[in-house]
């Protein structure tokens, strides 16, 4: 058998043979461009990191001259408060650090510096250690984050292939006439479009969010709920229910806040409500009290003090 009848027989023509390569070389195409992504991304996070280092930095040693040498040190107090507006451009700048920063900028408060530092010195040191984290991973990765760093530029490719086949399944059983008003077949094609973005947001998604187990514990139950549609068919009704379901629990986790974002002590909110709690009570205080109104006298008191008279 010649080369060209083995391929005839295999790809069943010229033109499914045309397609499977067309679709090859659209998903190594959507995988250089992936990796290229991922890489560039890779690259402007250690560049976010290095420029906030280099901010944080500045400011951390004549900060710390200030603290403990106050006396002596020759840093004027322009130079700080320039230092302190520096650093508020920070690219990985968090809510807490720059709360401090404006609440010293607001009143020039000396006291409020030690706690300044402090909070600089831990934004620093996890900068530092994600930067490491992150040059380890790069440069020498482990066998599993190696093998990982290999398979995730074709997430984007088997995304797009499940999305083409699903529809594609769809087109398919729409070919019949009662297809079009049947329920399971629409569920079942909006099931499967929602687990495959589920998937891609499942291995994709790299954001720094504080919740993100639980985002990805979601994106987990999506995509493995829609397996029940492999299953049986007739249930993909209630399995796009319970997908929605899911989805719109992940609004409620969304208005937590993080322990960085809530108001540490002297921050500028919790003053405000000190304040506020203050001066009610105060108003509170200085408001007259009302004299008890007198009982009237009981009627056998009276009596036996008119017999006593007498």
């Amino acid at each position: 058998m010649s080369l060209a009848e083995w391929m005839n027989d295999f790809f069943g023509s010229m033109e499914g043979l045309l397609t499977v390569l067309l679709a090859a070389t659209v998903f190594l195409g959507m995988y250089i461009y992936s990796a290229t992504r991922l890489s560039a991304a890779r690259t402007e996070t250690l560049e976010r990191i290095r420029q906030s280092l280099t901010l944080y930095t500045q400011l951390a040693g004549p900060l710390t001259a200030v603290i403990e040498h106050a006396d002596e040190t020759d840093i004027s107090e322009e130079q700080l408060v320039s230092l302190l507006q520096e650093c508020k451009a920070a690219d990985r700048l968090t809510m807490d650090l720059l709360r401090q920063i404006d609440a010293y900028l607001r009143d020039k408060d000396a006291s409020r510096l030690p706690q300044l530092s402090r909070t600089l010195e831990r934004e620093m040191n996890e900068l530092v250690c994600e930067r490491a984290d992150m040059l380890r991973r790069i440069e020498a990765p482990s066998w599993g984050i190696g093998l990982w760093q290999l398979l995730k530029p074709a997430v984007p490719g088997i995304a797009l292939a499940s999305a083409v086949f699903w529809t594609f399944d769809l087109i398919s059983n729409l070919q019949f006439p009662e297809a079009w008003t049947t329920l399971e077949v629409w569920t079942l094609w909006l099931s499967w479009m929602m687990a495959t973005v589920s998937f891609y947001q499942l291995f994709m998604d790299t954001r720094r969010r504080p919740l993100n187990v639980i985002f990805y514990g979601l994106h987990f139950l999506i995509v493995a709920a829609a397996s029940l549609n492999l299953i049986w068919t007739e249930v993909s009704p209630y399995v796009l229910a319970t997908q929605l379901l899911l989805y719109l629990a992940g609004f409620s986790f969304t208005s937590t806040r993080s322990r960085k974002e809530r108001p540490y002590a002297g921050d500028p909110e919790l003053l405000k409500m000190y304040t506020e709690h203050s001066e009610t009570e105060s108003n509170n205080s200085k408001r007259p009290k009302e004299s008890p109104t007198p009982l009237p006298p009981r009627f056998g008191n009276t009596g036996s003090k008119h017999r006593s008279v007498k």
